[in-house]
């Protein structure tokens, strides 16, 4: 296993050469360039902005303005940000953004509208049993893209906790939830299980592929045309199947050790789950991650005075309870430091060609919620890594002038919505997808219209975002 902490420990390529055999690190050495990799993590609740956002030195907020981040100190990131500070060269925190889209769309609750809306930019259908998107998500869209066809196109993961599961972030194209890992335990028995298993009937799962496609040829010629494209179709999939089969079985990349079956921490189960995804990383099993947290028990972040439950008993309620809003700022930051010690653990390992992992690898962190009120209105998603792609290393902010109405609480606004959203997220998604190589100007909606009629183009990347 090349491990996060035996590297730490050793040090670098030195440790490299420790772990593997002159064989493999020749091969290594000679490597092409690394590969692209995307994870998309997304957390409950939203943030609680007024804690999130940063305004040094007085900033308008009446015009656009990008900030330094390598200028600021420790104290002057707020507190669901800081945690982040040692990686500040890696980072956009964009501030400006609305899921407006999500405010637009009608029917369904306002969580599964969100969480449709933030990952695949598009509608939520809820006329079947589970709630269902119009489009692909954002990592299948990469995934298609970058996917090695003898490795796993994407792994789907899942931090879950007693309460509540983690928020659906994968969509097929026929907008299918993909079902995710949520045990470390499973996760790891479907990465590196094929070729950890030495079980006689996996080693055989390829040839019994190729008798199927035979017996599919002979039969062939009694079809008809539509007969016969059905099963090709179907034996096309059958065949990169076991292309992956072969692939996940010979892996000549050692395992790391098999998890435990379960964990007492909410937070032993996200590192468990951070080390599988470097090593599956390091490794090429996969280059597209989706990490969705799931709720965590308010004693891990030091709630449990205020309420047993995150959702119905502190973030509804951050408007009108100071603790309460005190509290989910904890919350944020807590996912804060988890999401720093992954990337850690990313930089902690070598890349082919020089550099770390984390040096290939995008982070697109955010949440199906504005904030857990189930407001829209202050998307306040963060980008890290990405520097082939992006300037990175910025706080990024721009005023709300886009022609949508955003439903607010009449705590902070009488009426309860206001006449302007931030800027659609869908051109978060389009500048993430051009980062890994896709060609797209829009993903999911092209286009909308305002309460008040107005025509809303969402296509395109975020404006200054790209180098």
């Amino acid at each position: 296993m090349i491990s996060r902490r035996h590297l730490l420990q050793m040090g670098g390529l030195g440790a490299l050469g420790a772990v593997l055999p002159n064989r493999a690190l020749g091969a290594f050495a000679q490597s092409p360039a690394p590969p692209k990799r995307l994870i998309v993590i997304s957390h409950c609740h939203g943030w609680p902005y007024a804690a999130w956002r940063m305004r040094p030195m007085g900033k308008s907020e009446d015009e656009p303005w990008t900030l330094n981040l390598s200028q600021l100190t420790r104290s002057e990131f707020s507190k669901p940000l800081a945690p982040l500070y040692e990686h500040r060269h890696r980072l956009i925190a964009l501030d400006g953004l609305s899921l407006a889209t999500a405010e637009l769309d009608s029917g369904g609750n306002r969580h599964d509208r969100g969480w449709i809306h933030a990952w695949t930019g598009n509608n939520a259908d809820f006329a079947a049993r589970d709630t269902r998107s119009t489009s692909a998500s954002l990592d299948q869209l990469v995934a298609a893209r970058i996917a090695r066809p003898d490795r796993l196109p994407s792994l789907e993961l899942s931090v879950d906790a007693a309460l509540e599961a983690g928020r659906p972030i994968a969509y097929s194209p026929s907008g299918m939830r993909l079902p995710s890992e949520n045990t470390p335990l499973r996760a790891w028995e479907r990465v590196f299980g094929p070729a950890s298993s030495g079980d006689a009937v996996g080693q055989r799962r390829r040839t019994t592929l190729d008798f199927a496609y035979d017996e599919y040829r002979n039969l062939a010629t009694e079809l008809d045309a539509t007969g016969r494209a059905r099963l090709e179709s179907h034996f096309g999939l059958v065949e990169r199947l076991g292309h992956r089969l072969e692939g996940l079985a010979t892996l000549a990349c050692e395992a790391p050790a098999r998890p435990a079956a379960a964990f007492d921490k909410y937070d032993q189960r996200f590192d468990a789950f951070a080390d599988i995804i470097a090593t599956a990383f390091s490794c090429d099993i996969t280059r597209v991650v989706s990490l969705s947290l799931g709720e965590m028990p308010t004693a891990e972040f030091g709630a449990d005075a205020i309420s047993d439950k995150v959702h119905k008993g502190i973030a509804h309620f951050i408007y009108d309870d100071a603790k309460k809003h005190a509290a989910m700022t904890d919350y944020v930051q807590y996912h804060a430091n988890q999401v720093a010690r992954l990337v850690s653990t990313l930089e902690a390992i070598p890349d082919t060609g020089g550099g770390s992992i984390m040096d290939n690898t995008l982070i697109a962190w955010g949440s199906e919620l504005g904030d857990g009120w189930h407001g829209y209105r202050h998307y306040c998603p963060v980008l890290i890594g990405g520097s082939w792609a992006f300037n990175t290393g910025r706080y990024m902010y721009w005023p709300h002038e886009t022609p949508a109405e955003m439903r607010v609480p009449s705590q902070l606004l009488a009426g309860g919505s206001t006449r302007f959203s931030g800027l659609p997220h869908q051109q978060l998604l389009v500048s993430v997808a051009r980062a890994m190589g896709l060609g797209l100007n829009h993903v999911g909606l092209e286009h909308v219209r305002g309460q008040r009629g107005d025509f809303i183009d969402i296509s395109g990347p975020l404006e200054g975002l790209a180098i």
